[in-house]
């Protein structure tokens, strides 16, 4: 922190000295009629000074002798703006905002009436302009694809992609790699990643809207100013800032999801204005989307090459509900100063209830050809909280400028008041039936109990006559026999805040050629995570109630009669009643808290018991960055930017360990604290070749790194003497780096076409397995311990390809047709101590496509977008073998837009998504064994844009 501060002081010092310098500068705006252009090139000519424009059109030049310039401005599809400008010593001269003009009235039509085409002049000018290797897309590009929340947003873009949950994106990927092993930023800030109940470091960005962003930026090879723990890519989310003029923006629509036979609905307004002086500007949207949803989903549990012991087939239905808002501000009291604040809010609340019958073949009795069908009765309400704070300014002086930001965030997860406000919980009612008539041709017992098998296995049952098994007409739900057995309350609270994070930068002009910036930043983090999963058994008066006891309350299973008829089975037809919501309801408030009900402390995972260690946790740390870098012009053509960033991360974790020896047979429960503290060195070197005004090529050398998930981290674990094995985090584990090498190039043709291609390789270092092993801990030998550890070096090479081009040579209607495609390919390696052979990195995929085919002339758009991403493995086995790796399978998604501008307001849009239906699937080792499937249905809605 000292040193922080000695920088912060630094730069403050040069800062002051540049005051006295006898030089000035010169700012300004670009746009197009009132649409900011960001990633234009202004140059000031017969001297080597250039800059680019920021987000909203904004540039600056400092460190400019007093004289009289002739000024330039070029942007690709528009034509070049030459101007006079005059620069006073100790002054930045505001010169008149520049308006630039389409280069042929072909371009100026679509411009005019086409948001996508202004898209995708800014994204392609920020791409080809930035030293670094980025992808951008704009709001108004996002706007013409069904992309209804940020995730979403980003998997167009070339080496991205995104893992879905209930069929809508939430985590970000880039090039192969974990979520958490990127990262995923707003306004240039890592956010907390407290989205769901698990202990990873992936931020998920199902719960913020799209129409809340103006820029998606995906940083591929890393520069010193940005937080450089991302071993994939940064991916920063920019939200909207105060328009140029008074706009109001509104959006209402309504549709339909085919499996839950439901409706859905939205809506967006924004509001925002710009005082006429220029110095007060705001902005303020807000958005709201309700969504019925279903699911269909089938889940095998299994054992190796042992069969199936359980199949699980689970039905959701539910209404899901994204709140966004974005508001900022700002206020530019002179020339030389812009102060801002940004206020910005997100929630996902998912209202699910769930009926799931679970068929033990394990509880097969082959005397009597009869099981067991277990029914749960679920109902939950997933809440998901995000808070962001802002504050912030940018203070031009005559050679240099300085920005700085002050922020807070807050990220939660929670469950509502089900089953009341003192049991916030995933609330489940088993029912268990016994005697149910199972078809013994299609069950086996080899040796390790009754189990179902698939092809794989020796056996001969496959997807295809999977459900047969059930073809005994005695197999169906009867209320009568189904008896209570077990309350289930899993209860989760995770609370992540960035406390604080502080940032300032300062960027100089040493002369015409060189360019140096330095800056810092500090954030203080906590996180608070609480777990236990319950259960009651049934401890009062008489037999334990049945389903026919509560026949008052229950109802025919909600999506039953087409129930994976994607799979053309009818099972869904032997579903029996379940309970309704009142229903659930009333038997908590009937049976819990008055004696019927007694907590088993050996099925339940609590701290009490020794459960859920590694999910009962406090986490406290800081991390403290400062970096220096330079960016030197070394001709017309080449450009070398390189530095520096040293960040130093202390944590702190709480959490417990739990005992059990001859002296203490129930277990000791005791709190246990460990710290850690390292420092890492990222060196970064960038090249640019502009082999002419529209070709470049890039090299670029980085290091990154990837904090541990905050689960590995986790002191204490579980002891059992009598078994002599331990389980529990490694808050030793360090930090996984990786050593980044890109090449691509670009060449951008026609008034707004591109093609790109590059290689990358990735040396990564010190990536955390879960490993077994025999060893010795807290006193005892020889003991088999299960923790997590740094494994072997790993590697990832990949490939990119990409393209875009609108076919306007053609003659007349076929000049509307156009197409952007883009195919990236992957391939890593990876070796696991005790474990023969090497295998794959988790989560890296082979190969990745996105196409889209497009018609777009005058006021009316119609684009189908196709998405593909090539099986991965999500999770190693432990076992050692390829078959108890879990895959997640190959996976394709079709969606579509319509849009029709009626007149300078109103524009009439229609999108669909899902078109293909596709089976979301996980298996172990090979298709032949699933161990997850689930169909989502197609979605879709209407709907009319109204801006003022």
């Amino acid at each position: 922190m000292r040193k922080i501060t000695m920088l912060i002081n630094g730069m403050l010092l040069l800062l002051s000295f540049a005051s006295f310098a006898q030089k000035g500068g010169v700012e300004g705006r670009v746009l197009d009629g009132d649409f900011p252009l960001p990633g234009a090139t202004v140059s000031i000519k017969g001297i080597q000074k250039s800059t680019t424009t920021d987000y909203d059109g904004n540039f600056t030049i400092t460190n400019l002798p007093a004289s009289n310039y002739e000024i330039t401005v070029t942007y690709i599809g528009y034509e070049t703006y030459t101007g006079q400008v005059t620069v006073e010593a100790d002054k930045i001269n505001k010169i008149t905002a520049i308006s630039l003009v389409p280069k042929t009235s072909e371009l100026d039509e679509v411009v005019v009436s086409s948001s996508r085409r202004l898209s995708e002049a800014k994204a392609l000018n920020i791409q080809k302009n930035s030293l670094s290797i980025v992808n951008v897309i704009a709001a108004d590009g996002i706007g013409k694809l069904p992309d209804r929340n940020a995730a979403e947003a980003v998997q167009r873009i070339p080496g991205v992609s995104i893992e879905r949950d209930q069929g809508e994106g939430r985590y970000v990927a880039v090039r192969g790699l974990p979520a958490e092993w990127s990262s995923t930023t707003m306004n240039g800030n890592r956010l907390p990643t407290a989205a769901d109940e698990g202990a990873s470091r992936a931020t998920a960005f199902d719960f913020f809207p799209t129409e809340m962003i103006g820029y998606v930026q995906v940083a591929k090879a890393l520069t010193p100013d940005i937080d450089s723990d991302a071993l994939g890519g940064s991916v920063n989310f920019i939200t909207k800032t105060a328009p140029s003029k008074f706009t109001v923006d509104a959006t209402i629509g309504a549709g339909y999801n085919q499996k839950s036979d439901k409706g859905i609905y939205s809506a967006s307004v924004l509001v925002g204005d710009k005082s006429k002086d220029g110095k007060f500007g705001y902005i303020m949207n807000i958005a709201q989307w309700n969504r019925n949803w279903a699911s269909d989903n089938f889940e095998a549990r299994r054992s190796g090459d042992e069969g199936v012991y359980r199949l699980e087939l689970r039905d959701y239905v539910g209404v899901r509900k994204t709140t966004g808002f974005n508001g900022g501000f700002e206020f530019n009291p002179n020339q030389k100063n812009k102060l801002f604040a940004k206020l910005n809010y997100g929630k996902l609340l998912d209202e699910e209830t769930h009926y799931k019958h679970r068929i033990r073949f394990d509880k097969f009795k082959e005397d009597s050809g009869t099981g067991r069908i277990e029914l749960q009765n679920i109902r939950n309400d997933l809440n998901f909280e995000f808070y962001a704070g802002e504050l912030g300014g940018k203070h031009v002086g005559n050679n240099g400028v300085l920005d700085w930001s002050v922020g807070h965030y807050s990220t939660e997860f929670f469950y509502g008041n089900i089953p009341d406000s003192q049991n916030n919980s995933y609330y489940t009612i088993f029912f268990n039936q016994d005697g149910v008539g199972f078809n013994p041709a299609y069950i086996e017992d080899r040796g390790n109990g009754p189990r179902a098998y698939w092809d794989t296995d020796g056996g001969y049952m496959s997807t295809g006559n999977m459900f047969d098994y059930l073809s005994d007409p005695n197999f169906k739900d009867s209320p009568d026999q189904m008896k209570f057995s077990t309350l289930e309350l899993y209860k989760v609270g995770v609370k992540e805040r960035d406390n604080i994070v502080a940032m300032i930068n300062y960027e100089f002009d040493a002369n015409d050629d060189l360019k140096l910036k330095f800056g810092g930043k500090f954030r203080d983090k906590d996180r608070r995570a609480t777990f236990a999963d319950e259960f009651y058994n049934w401890s009062g008066n008489g037999a334990a109630p049945t389903l026919a006891d509560y026949s008052q309350y229950t109802i025919n299973q909600p999506g039953r009669t087409d129930y994976l008829n994607e799979l053309n089975t009818n099972i869904g037809n032997s579903f029996g009643p379940v309970l309704s919501e009142q229903g659930m309801n009333q038997f908590y408030y009937d049976h819990f808290g008055n004696g019927n009900l007694t907590l088993s402390e050996g099925s339940s995972e609590i701290l009490a018991n020794g459960g859920g260690l590694g999910r009962n946790f406090d986490v406290d740390e800081t991390h403290a960055s400062a970096y220096g870098m330079a960016t030197y012009k070394i001709n017309e053509k080449f450009t070398f930017l390189g530095g520096i960033r040293a960040t130093n991360t202390h944590t702190k974790v709480s959490g417990y360990q739990f005992d059990v020896t001859d002296e203490n047979p129930d277990g000791v429960v005791s709190k246990v604290t460990k710290t850690k503290n390292y420092l890492s060195i990222l060196p970064m070197v960038h090249l640019k070749y502009a082999a002419n005004e529209n070709t470049n090529l890039r090299l670029a050398a980085t290091r990154t790194f990837s904090r541990p998930d905050f689960g590995y981290l986790v002191p204490g674990g579980t002891y059992v003497s009598a078994d002599n094995e331990y389980e529990g985090g490694n808050p030793d584990v360090n930090p996984t780096y990786s050593y980044n090498f890109d090449l691509m190039g670009e060449h951008y043709f026609g008034k707004l076409d591109v093609v790109s291609a590059g290689v990358f390789y990735k040396l990564i270092t010190d990536p955390i397995f879960l490993d077994t092993r025999q060893g010795n801990i807290n006193g005892h030998t020889g003991v088999e311990i299960s923790q997590p550890l740094n494994g072997d070096n790993a590697w990832l090479f990949g490939a990119e390809f990409s393209g875009n081009k609108k076919f306007d040579f053609l003659p007349g209607f076929l000049s509307g047709f156009g197409v952007q495609a883009n195919y990236t390919y992957t391939k890593s390696e990876m070796k696991i101590p005790g474990r023969e052979g090497k295998t794959s990195l988790p989560r890296q995929g082979d190969h990745l496509v996105n196409a889209q085919l497009y018609y777009e002339k005058g006021g009316f758009n119609i684009r189908a977008a196709y998405n593909f991403k090539s099986k991965y493995i999500t999770d190693h086995g432990t076992s050692g073998l390829s078959r108890d790796d879990v895959y997640y399978g190959d996976y394709s998604a079709l969606d579509a837009n319509v849009s029709l501008k009626v007149s300078k307001h109103i524009t009439l849009f229609a999108e669909v998504n899902n078109l293909l239906n596709q089976k979301l699937e996980y298996y172990y080792g090979d298709p032949s064994r699933p161990k997850q499937v689930e169909y989502y249905g197609v979605r879709g809605q209407a709907g009319v844009k109204w801006s003022l």
